[in-house]
């Protein structure tokens, strides 16, 4: 009789192991350690309780300026997709380029861009032009700001390539100056070709682009620069801290830099001297 109790009481306490092990993972696999001799409802309550926490489906959005819809059975709509997010890549160039070559040019550029996308942002709403579907895209569609952002910066790269002519032999301005300007043609394609805008919507975005950046340009080439701003600006202090320059006035920007190179490794004797 006494090994039959010792029995069942090593059952019960197997059992009640086993449960408390099962509590256990319930609660650690909701965020919550649980403890010998916790109540078996905690896991379940703290489960309810993140649960909770959660937004209701119908009151969750998508950062649109990374969301692209396309047809998932067609490949070309998912190069497309892909091609028409070029302006986020875009701004982190100039971030790039700006922030390593300490240089004021980009960063006007860069300014004339942002200024670009706050009259795009004007223009849509005194257009006030519905995009083609009501569940692609946010706010209005006329002019395409994708559009418009990338003629501007077609134009502006086309417009410091060939602003001081041509060198003899010289292909580098053909060669930026096209690439740039079929990278935005594909992108102001996909806008249509992904049901965001209508092809009036991209064509009015494009001339707007170029026409802004060809007035930027003649703005801060004619007006803001003569009148010494920029000169202004590279003698402030936090200009001379963080050796801010302006390399306008150097034709050939890549073959300056080599030379510079060259000139202080054969100074420090870091290099072979090169004729």
């Amino acid at each position: 009789m006494t090994l039959l109790i010792r029995s069942l009481v090593a059952v019960e306490m197997k059992r009640s192991t086993e449960r408390k092990g099962l509590y256990s993972s319930l609660a650690l696999a909701v965020g919550v350690g649980a403890v010998s001799g916790s109540d078996p409802a905690i896991p379940v309550k703290a489960a309810e309780a993140v649960h909770s926490k959660i937004p209701p489906h119908h009151t969750l959005t998508s950062l649109s300026i990374t969301h692209v819809q396309f047809a998932q059975d067609d490949i070309l709509s998912k190069l497309f997709a892909y091609v028409t997010l070029s302006p986020l890549a875009i701004v982190c160039g100039y971030a790039a380029v700006i922030l390593t070559s300490r240089d004021i040019k980009p960063a006007i550029m860069f300014a004339g861009q942002l200024a670009n996308e706050v009259v795009n942002q004007i223009l849509k709403r005194l257009v006030r032009q519905a995009r083609p579907t009501d569940y692609l895209g946010d706010g209005y569609g006329m002019p395409s700001s994708h559009s418009q952002f990338m003629a501007y910066f077609a134009t502006y790269t086309a417009i410091l390539m060939y602003r001081r002519g041509l060198a003899p032999g010289a292909m580098m301005p053909h060669v930026v100056s096209g690439l740039v300007t079929v990278w935005a043609l594909l992108v102001v394609y996909s806008r249509v070709h992904l049901y965001y805008h209508t092809w009036q919507q991209v064509v009015a975005g494009t001339i707007c682009g170029i026409v802004f950046a060809t007035s930027y340009y003649l703005c801060v080439d004619k007006i803001l620069r003569p009148r010494g701003l920029f000169t202004w600006l590279l003698e402030h202090p936090l200009a001379k801290i963080f050796y801010v320059r302006d390399t306008d006035s150097i034709p050939d920007m890549a073959k300056f830099d080599w030379e510079m190179w060259q000139q202080y490794s054969n100074s420090k004797g870091t290099h072979p001297k090169i004729n």
